[in-house]
């Protein structure tokens, strides 16, 4: 009974474990990584349970109160958090990390180190030192991140030396504190963790400026070890399992960010000196410089934006300060529909932790596939007819391969100096968090729009053609052709090259399936790419057209649902919504207090044009008047669905 016990209790770890790896893996795919974060919570959530159901509890009512009041606090945090607010929370979280673990190992210590082993009583000294400085690096980080503290290196006389003796002395301590008295102990263990404490302070001031996205990865390995070790202490499985990955993770990434910026770990947190743009670069260099005139020109940044055929934008922490990520999609997507390839240059240490850009582009509702790397991106500058910087200097800084001795030297960048064209939207032309002036300001082929970027770029979009050359004609063709809206349709159809449709009750009223799938076959009959987007609650029960389009033998390939296919509607030429309305409905984005404000809809206002073949123009059964079906790229089709396909169908033959 015994070893079946064990042996349950060892799936059961395993199984947790398992999860826990796979909502990690999920973190791999941009459109996956929420639900890999939910996956890897509901993980530890089970390991914490699992642990309380085999340790027991003595005082039920406290951890209750504890869960209640911990879980609040986190809930009101988390809705109250803004974007740019995260990297802060990130390092905070970390420093609460720190923290559990320290306060674990002490308790154990004091509990039961006369009983303890010799392993468990290491691993909660370890456990003791690495959570208290975990804890106080991750608050000076915190404060830097969240500008309550100086954001640019502080370096003490002696520092590394002032590093090494408080190494050194709490080495000492512990050893004293595994062959010394009984009695003496607790002092030893609070100078362990006041030394410690002073340790991650001391460690983490002199670091600042581009290498914080390596010391927040850092805090999240120390804070996995720390974990570990007090796994170690309390004998439990998981946590040590647990520690251990958020560990491995955590130095993976710290090794990235340092490639990133070609450098060693070591010289990351031990600089060979004191490294200062004043110190390093001539005066010649550093000396600011006024911006002559003609080069802040909106209207010739307009033009260039306007004839480019290739464009790249780079985002950095300041369109992150700016909020300005909303009107960098909105721009990118005029310019996407105006047919310019357009493509998102990413930094891996733009913005203050790791992935920042990526998360803030995400939150926007970025096409995943426009995100390119550093290495992948680079080859491409030289071939570009614009580059868009927005709220980035470092990254784009010629000086770090051109200039010797300054604080990014040998950082690799983006080549956005190799572009035919430049425009930047910063906040001003003064030198990025390194204190390294960028020559890129003062290029012959730069141009420099000063001010909030979120303000210049929302004049860009407001300026910028909003009827494209497909509209115009569009639009000249709707208005002489306003009594046949059919014909209209059949020559879009024809002319697209991927196609959309989206089935709703209206198409099952109509019993119009059948027509709609001989539609999508014609029209792949002609090259044309059509796929099926199905909405959750499309129809009146879960699977509803799934079901309905089986029975009219649709490929199942070609049925997507919401999540996978929304970011495929910008760069789609034509929607054909059949007999739905809420599931397309922009009012649930776009007005607060309606019976469907906030659901998920999929986003066919995205594309190109939209074909609307619905009965009528009412709204649908929330009620809500569906503002898709005033939008200038579409064209209803009012009528039965079935009516509708048969007469798109017999218009495409002829």
């Amino acid at each position: 009974m015994t070893e079946s016990y064990a042996a349950l209790n060892l799936v059961l770890d395993f199984c947790v474990i398992a999860i826990l790896i796979l909502g990690i893996w999920l973190f791999h795919w941009p459109h996956r990584a929420k639900f890999g974060n939910l996956t890897a919570a509901f993980a530890l959530a089970c390991a914490a349970g699992l642990v309380l159901y085999r340790n027991g509890t003595m005082y039920s009512n406290i951890i209750l109160l504890s869960l209640v009041v911990g879980s609040g606090a986190g809930f009101w945090v988390a809705k109250r958090i803004t974007m740019i607010q995260i990297p802060a929370m990130v390092a905070f979280q970390h420093g609460a990390g720190g923290v559990a673990a320290f306060l674990l190992s002490f308790a154990e210590l004091i509990r039961g180190s006369q009983h303890l082993g010799m392993v468990n009583e290491i691993s909660g000294l370890l456990g003791l030192a690495i959570g208290s400085l975990t804890f106080s690096g991750s608050m000076i980080a915190g404060g830097k991140l969240s500008n309550r503290l100086g954001q640019t290196p502080r370096i003490l006389p002696r520092h590394t030396w002032l590093l090494m003796i408080n190494l050194i002395g709490i080495i000492m301590l512990i050893i004293v504190s595994v062959v010394g008295l009984l009695e003496s102990r607790i002092f030893l263990y609070i100078l362990i963790i006041f030394m410690s404490v002073l340790f991650g302070v001391i460690f983490s001031i002199r670091i600042g400026g581009a290498d914080m996205p390596v010391l927040i990865s850092f805090l999240n390995a120390t804070a996995g070890v720390a974990a570990a070790f007090c796994g170690m202490i309390i004998e439990n499985k998981l946590l040590i399992s647990c520690g251990a990955t958020v560990a491995a993770s955590g130095s993976i990434l710290t090794h990235v960010m340092c490639k990133a910026m070609n450098r060693s770990l070591y010289r990351v947190f031990v600089p060979g000196q004191d490294i200062s743009p004043k110190n390093k670069i001539s005066s010649q260099d550093t000396t600011d410089t006024q911006i002559i005139a003609p080069k802040n020109n909106f209207q010739t940044a307009l033009e260039y934006a306007r004839e480019a055929k290739k464009v790249i934008i780079i985002p950095g922490y300041g369109m992150a300060v700016a909020q300005a990520q909303f009107a960098v999609i909105q721009l990118s997507n005029i310019m996407l529909d105006m047919g310019k390839d357009v493509k998102f240059a990413i930094h891996p240490v733009a913005g203050r932790m790791p992935g920042h850009m990526n998360v803030l582009l995400a939150e926007a509702g970025i096409d995943y596939d426009l995100l390119k790397e550093m290495d992948e991106i680079n080859p491409d500058f030289s071939k570009t007819d614009l580059s868009l910087v927005i709220g980035a200097c470092d990254v784009v800084n010629p000086a770090a391969i051109e200039v010797d001795g300054s604080p990014i030297s040998g950082m690799p960048i983006l080549h956005a100096h190799k572009s035919r064209h430049v425009v930047c939207c910063n906040l001003d032309d003064k030198p990025g968090y390194s204190g390294v002036k960028n020559p890129l300001y003062e290029n012959e082929n730069t141009i420099l729009l000063l001010g909030n970027a979120k303000e210049t770029i929302e004049r860009l979009v407001e300026t910028f053609p909003q009827v494209t050359p497909d509209m115009e004609e569009y639009s000249s063709l709707n208005q002489t052709d306003q009594k046949n809206p059919l014909e209209l349709a059949t020559a879009t159809l024809l002319s697209a090259q991927k196609i959309i449709i989206v089935p709703g009750y209206g198409m099952a009223l109509a019993q119009a399936q059948f027509k709609v799938v001989q539609l999508a076959s014609m029209l792949e009959s002609l090259g044309t790419d059509v796929k099926f987007a199905i909405h959750p609650v499309a129809g009146r029960m879960p699977g509803h057209m799934n079901v309905l389009l089986a029975e009219a033998d649709v490929d199942y390939d070609k049925l997507y649902e919401m999540d996978e296919i929304n970011p495929e509607f910008s760069q789609t030429d034509v929607v054909i919504v059949f007999g739905a309305c809420d599931v397309v409905n922009p009012s649930a984005m776009d007005t607060p207090g309606t019976p469907i404000s906030g659901m998920p809809i999929l986003m066919a206002h995205d594309a190109k044009r939209i074909l609307v073949c619905n009965f009528d123009a009412n709204p649908g059964y929330s009620g809500v008047e569906n503002t898709l079906y005033k939008d200038q790229k579409t064209i209803m089709l009012i009528g039965d669905a079935a009516s509708t396909a048969n007469n798109l169908i017999e218009a495409i033959k002829s």
